[in-house]
């Protein structure tokens, strides 16, 4: 009778083996390979859906045995248990391989050297769509041709003379639309980066993070097809700015750049750019010189050039630190037409309060058809730390007037803590901006709803707030 019941039971029948065969891969797609593998032993119905899976995972830091004296031979190990993966596979006999990602840091020369290569070019054999590689700060020399190969992902490595770019100049992947370049270092100083360019003829998205260790971007980017950008370099005090910026991309349409400012900008192409996101930093001698004080400290160099050739964009975001070389390194700010939202601050707790409210009204003057306002971590711009009788040297009449004279539909807040001083800040926004329609107020996670709907009563409660626009105090988290 116990026999029947449990046979009769649905919870002891292997359910998942009965799903399909697309099914079942999906879901082992979201395990790593090594994972995937294990699922063999548990019957003959799992034993070739490796083979089918489209996402494959090499990560050799959980499959190496680091006990000591193995690292030898489990690095063999590894190295076969990729080749009988990839080699098992047969093009438009197993299921098409989408993706395909290699995290490798404790490869051997021989491995590095001879099996390597051969992985990569097993991998553009069987069509794959998209791969990552990633070699742990090693130097590597390899090479590839694909006609499928959409979107390619390069982190911490160094490439000497026989980098895939060198070697095939004129078309490694026709059809690449995305590149990513992660802590990458050219070991010679080449192929350099107009080569990288010219190997993704049809590069319509790249990315690039450099530190002071890495790097592969000259300052020089030339792409007739380029449509977004991001170079973000971390910064530190050994950080030293590129001689000369240039951008020589007409069909670019999303900029985001985050570097300490150069020398100078030249050859700037925009034709088509709508959203510029900057983060310009002042190198340690520039910052060491002025003192952040405010002031008619000269500075050499300028970045007039650059916000003069993205004065026909849309939407524009600037950093503190942005504000900060704006003000010392800025001529006189030109007119943006075509500005419809700005987005002044960032989460992170710094930057100058007397820069952010002088630049301000000259912002909004310049900026004639603007409609929305975001204003992020208001409450950064207050804190007490910041310079002592910094609001005396204000000219808050210039402020208000600014406002005044603002076709700002939509303000947003964030970061908000409802201090007396913040909320005098509110006040001057919501009793100013004449055609303010919405403010959307988003406060730190730690609020609680009684807490919220006391800083919605504050607001509601400023000159003509509740009859000139609709408040909303939003949580961080939502």
């Amino acid at each position: 009778m116990m026999e029947g019941n449990k046979k009769a039971n649905p919870s002891s029948r292997d359910l998942i083996s009965t799903l399909p065969d697309d099914v079942l891969c999906y879901i082992l797609s979201f395990l790593t390979t090594k994972e995937a593998a294990l699922t063999q032993v548990l019957s003959k119905r799992w034993s070739n859906l490796l083979h089918l899976v489209p996402i494959l995972d090499f990560d050799d830091s959980l499959l190496l045995n680091r006990e000591m004296g193995q690292q030898e031979q489990s690095t063999k190990v590894f190295a076969e248990f990729v080749e009988r993966v990839l080699f098992g596979r047969v093009k438009n006999s197993s299921s098409p391989v989408k993706k395909v990602s290699f995290k490798l840091s404790h490869l051997g020369p021989h491995e590095r050297l001879v099996r390597l290569p051969l992985w990569v070019k097993k991998v553009i054999d069987l069509g794959a769509l998209e791969l990552r590689l990633s070699f742990g700060d090693l130097n590597c020399d390899f090479s590839f041709e694909s006609e499928a190969l959409v979107n390619l992902r390069i982190g911490r490595v160094g490439f000497t003379q026989a980098s895939p770019f060198s070697s095939l100049p004129d078309s490694v992947s026709p059809l690449l639309n995305s590149l990513l370049l992660d802590s990458v270092k050219f070991t010679d100083g080449k192929p350099g980066f107009e080569a990288v360019l010219s190997a993704f003829p049809n590069l319509q998205i790249l990315r690039v993070h450099e530190s002071n260790r890495w790097y592969c971007w000259d300052g020089s980017v030339s792409s007739p097809t380029l449509k977004r950008f991001i170079y973000r370099r971390d910064y530190d005090d050994t950080s030293g700015p590129k001689r000369c910026v240039t951008f020589d991309t007409p069909g670019l349409v999303y900029l985001e750049y985050s570097d300490v400012v150069p020398d100078k900008f030249e050859n700037l192409r925009f034709d088509s750019l709508v959203e510029a996101r900057l983060d310009l930093q002042l190198n340690k001698n520039v910052r060491e010189s002025v003192g952040f004080v405010p002031g008619n400290v000269f500075v050499p160099g300028d970045v007039s050039t650059l916000f003069k050739g993205i004065r026909n964009i849309k939407i524009l975001c600037l950093s503190p630190d942005a504000l900060d070389t704006l003000y010392y390194r800025g001529g006189e700010i030109p007119v943006f037409n075509n500005l419809i939202s700005l987005s002044l601050g960032s989460d992170r707790p710094h930057g100058s309060p007397y820069i952010f409210w002088k630049l301000l009204p000259s912002l909004l003057l310049k900026a004639p058809n603007l409609q929305t306002l975001i204003i992020k971590g208001l409450v950064h711009y207050v804190k007490k730390r910041w310079e002592v009788g910094w609001q005396l040297r204000l000219s808050w009449d210039d402020v208000s007037d600014a406002l005044s004279s603002c076709g700002v539909n939509v303000l947003q807040i964030t970061g908000y803590e409802g201090t007396g001083e913040e909320l005098s800040h509110m006040e001057c926004f919501l009793g100013n901006l004449p055609r303010l329609e919405m403010v959307r107020v988003i406060t730190h996670k730690g609020v609680d709803d009684g807490e919220r709907h006391r800083l919605m009563d504050d607001l509601l409660c400023l000159h003509k707030a509740s009859s000139k626009c609709k408040v909303h105090v939003i949580k961080e988290s939502a």
